[in-house]
């Protein structure tokens, strides 16, 4: 007999989790307080001048390494090849530094990007390589967790500048200073350590609904799920072996629930159930930092590209220079010809300007770096909680809670991974597991 399991939060976490549960059989009602699914990594209508642009709320890169999320894309019948521009992975500055991976074995493929770098000196180079070997034979554990700065205490300050920081920002959304030293070194090992393709970049051609979100969807539906978008929900209580769920006023019930939502929110859900055996993990959820990114999308004519579908830029931000990756946009779909994406990870500087300003600042980088006119038009899309901040020792609750049937997905739950689209598909197929051990019949619930 099937169960019906309730996921609170259509995010890919949230996305992940219901698909993993119809997939096993289980009945499944998805909430989400929004109008379309895809949480933090979903299409939205940008106006760039007089022109409309379907765009990311936040523009996204993964790697070859997210081998949960392109497997899950396989499986709902997204042409990963097709949606995705997969590149060798290389670190690329407008003033000729590059570092590229080779198509070759492990640790090979890297050691020939050092051989063939432009901008890092042979001693970078042989440190760089002595690092990644350094902590294999360690598999890549730390003793105790540290600030991830403590990682490259004898690394000159351009590899820190070109290299370190840099990865650590586009992974982690955090500085080295803040940033837990066992989580960085997660990515590294899944990454720059691992086969040569696992460092490829991964670029998204088309936006996120489309290339995954909508998909989801789609297959949720054709699989009998109940989707409720637009329904927020405002309370759960328990009531015997099974979950009440307010939302809009009216009460659906569960046998599990599944919360794939922010920490914020999911610690005000827990809160609402009032029952003493969660205050542990309200706890840990209302310790949980959130840290910004923003987005500037800059319009310029349609017959404008640059060399690269994407390249790193140096930032300064107390000299206005915020933008730390640049996207070409037309290069990925000529739909968006002539439109830019620059990253702003950890953006504390950043949103504390005014949206014109940085904007404009963004665009006079680009404008001495890359030689680039005026843009036509621009827009700046800021997510004020888009990630955790992994910091040292961060401790997040587990999948299972306190209360039987009651689990934890997203990045507010326990994972190796911080808030990247990976680390979300995990926890939410983490939580999915537990979900069906648990409710197997020969096990009788939790």
């Amino acid at each position: 007999m099937s169960r019906r399991v309730a996921v609170i939060g259509a995010g890919w976490s949230g996305l992940a989790c219901a698909l993993e549960l119809v997939a096993g059989g289980h009945a499944v009602t998805l909430f989400d307080a929004a109008p379309q699914p895809g949480g933090r990594a979903r299409a939205v209508t940008v106006r760039l001048g007089d022109r409309h642009f379907e765009l990311d709320n936040g523009q996204h890169l993964l790697i070859g390494a997210y081998r949960c999320t392109l497997a899950l894309m396989r499986r709902i019948g997204v042409d990963v090849d097709d949606a995705l521009l997969r590149l060798p992975f290389e670190l690329r500055y407008p003033d000729g530094f590059l570092l590229r991976a080779r198509r070759l074995p492990v640790p090979l493929h890297l050691a020939a990007g050092l051989l063939r770098a432009n901008g890092l000196s042979w001693a970078d180079r042989r440190q760089v390589l002595a690092f990644v070997l350094r902590w294999q034979r360690r598999r890549w554990r730390i003793a105790a967790d540290a600030p991830a700065s403590t990682l490259f205490d004898g690394a000159s300050a351009e590899a820190v500048r070109r290299l370190w920081r840099p990865l650590c920002l586009a992974a982690l959304n955090a500085e080295l200073h803040q940033a837990s030293a066992q989580v960085l070194l997660n990515v590294l090992r899944d990454s720059l350590a691992a086969q040569a393709r696992s460092a490829d970049l991964l670029v998204p051609r088309r936006d996120l609904t489309q290339v995954f979100a909508g998909p989801a969807l789609q297959a949720l539906a054709a699989r009998g799920a109940d989707v409720r978008l637009r329904c927020p929900v405002q309370q759960l209580s328990a009531a015997g072996s099974r979950w009440h769920i307010v939302s809009r006023g009216e009460t659906s019930t569960a046998d599990a629930v599944v919360l794939a939502l922010p920490p914020p929110r999911a610690a005000a859900l827990l809160a609402s159930a009032q029952h003493a055996a969660l205050a542990p993990a309200i706890r840990l959820l209302g310790a949980i930092a959130m840290a910004p990114i923003a987005t500037v999308y800059l319009r310029f004519a349609p017959t404008l590209r640059l060399p690269w579908a994407a390249s790193t830029l140096l930032d300064d931000p107390g000299q206005g220079r915020f933008g730390q990756w640049v996207f070409d946009r037309g290069r990925l779909d000529p739909v968006n010809a002539g439109v830019l994406a620059v990253v702003v990870s950890a953006a504390g500087p950043a949103v504390a300007v005014e949206p014109p300003v940085l904007a404009a600042s963004v665009a006079r980088q680009l404008s001495a770096d890359l030689g680039l006119p005026q843009p036509l038009a621009s827009a700046v899309l800021t997510e004020q909680r888009a990630t955790i901040v992994p910091a040292p020792g961060l401790q997040r609750p587990p999948a299972r809670l306190a209360l039987a049937s009651l689990y934890l997905a997203g990045d507010a739950a326990d994972g190796d991974y911080p808030s990247t689209l990976e680390g979300s598909v995990r926890a939410g197929l983490a939580a999915a597991r537990a979900v069906e051990a648990d409710l197997r019949p020969d096990r009788g619930g939790r």
